[in-house]
């Protein structure tokens, strides 16, 4: 275990948890507005802490040494999905903290977001490698922020998922089928990337 620690750089995402948790509790709720496509909107600045943490996962699954655990007889896969959701759900726990401490319910879409963006990741890592997976999630909130109020009356776009408010349920479950789906690929990741 403790060579596993090692190996996956393990204290980097420490680290950016607890930028993650810094920002989202610096930003709280305040709103800033940013160019769309669609009607002037101003967004929340906690969107973007998901980012911190997606691409601290990014680094520490990319760290992996796919020679030596392939013939290492340790559940390192296991492991790897262990660590995503311990990581997603210190995430959901830092921004409902924040959200409670602060009164600021808007940061409590942090851990909702931070948990989809990670699944969204883990997908992309396993269908694309790891080059790509690590700018997924930036160009999905980028994208959302530029499309995401484009409807008939510039309301938020449901399928943007990132945008919607913190009670939005169809958005806690995408979020939760993603990360699902993130973590059950994560076995799969250094094989289909071998194939490649």
């Amino acid at each position: 275990m403790l060579w596993w620690v090692r190996a996956r750089q393990v204290p980097v995402l420490v680290v950016a948890l607890g930028v993650y948790a810094a920002v989202t509790g610096a930003a709280g709720d305040t709103l800033v507005s940013l160019p769309s496509l669609g009607s002037e909107a101003a967004r929340p600045i906690v969107l973007f802490a998901p980012l911190i943490v997606c691409i601290g996962l990014a680094h520490v699954l990319g760290s992996s040494l796919r020679s030596a655990e392939a013939s290492g007889c340790r559940p390192v896969a296991r492991f790897d999905q262990a660590l995503v959701l311990a990581t997603a759900l210190t995430a959901i726990a830092v921004a409902q903290a924040v959200a409670v401490l602060l009164d600021a319910p808007t940061a409590n879409t942090a851990g909702r977001n931070t948990a989809f963006l990670i699944g969204l990741m883990l997908v992309a890592r396993w269908v694309a490698g790891y080059q790509v997976a690590v700018i997924v999630p930036v160009a999905w909130v980028i994208t959302m922020m530029l499309l995401g109020n484009t409807g008939g009356n510039g309301e938020t776009q449901p399928w943007t998922i990132i945008l919607m408010p913190p009670d939005h349920m169809p958005a806690v479950a995408a979020a939760t089928v993603t990360l699902a789906l993130g973590v059950a690929s994560v076995p799969a990741s250094p094989l289909l990337r071998a194939t490649a």
